[in-house]
């Protein structure tokens, strides 16, 4: 008896793991793409900063790194998920947003920046354990 639980247990182990290790990957693929959309958008502003002029199609360009953001963080936080998919929006036509609904949607780049690091947290102390 107990070897049938004990043999039950092992079967249940190794697609607990996979599912663990898949939930993991996934997590990491949402947060890379988050990473990419934030470093890019930084370079565009640092660029801009040093007077380069506004770019339509790096400023697309934004847009789908917010776009392709959103779509697998949504599994695992739906705020932040927004918060991409907003950003996607507005770089679709910054024109048209205000500074002050930047502010209201929480769009800001430095609070998406500060949402993404919450989201690495939980990954870094995870290996410590």
């Amino acid at each position: 008896m107990i070897s049938q639980v004990i043999e039950g247990l092992i079967k249940l182990l190794g697609p607990v793991a996979t599912l663990s290790k898949d939930r993991r990957e996934l997590k990491d693929s949402a947060l890379r793409a988050i990473s990419i959309a934030l470093d890019e958008t930084y370079l565009y502003y640092r660029d801009l900063g040093k007077g380069s002029q506004r770019n339509m199609d790096r400023e697309g360009q934004l847009a789908k790194y917010w776009s392709a953001a959103a779509i697998p963080m949504r599994h695992f936080d739906d705020q932040l998920a927004s918060l991409c998919d907003y950003k996607s929006e507005y770089w679709v036509n910054p024109d048209e947003y205000s500074d002050e609904q930047v502010i209201n949607l929480g769009i800001e780049l430095g609070e998406v920046r500060q949402a993404y690091r919450k989201m690495l947290s939980p990954i870094s102390s995870y290996g410590k354990k």
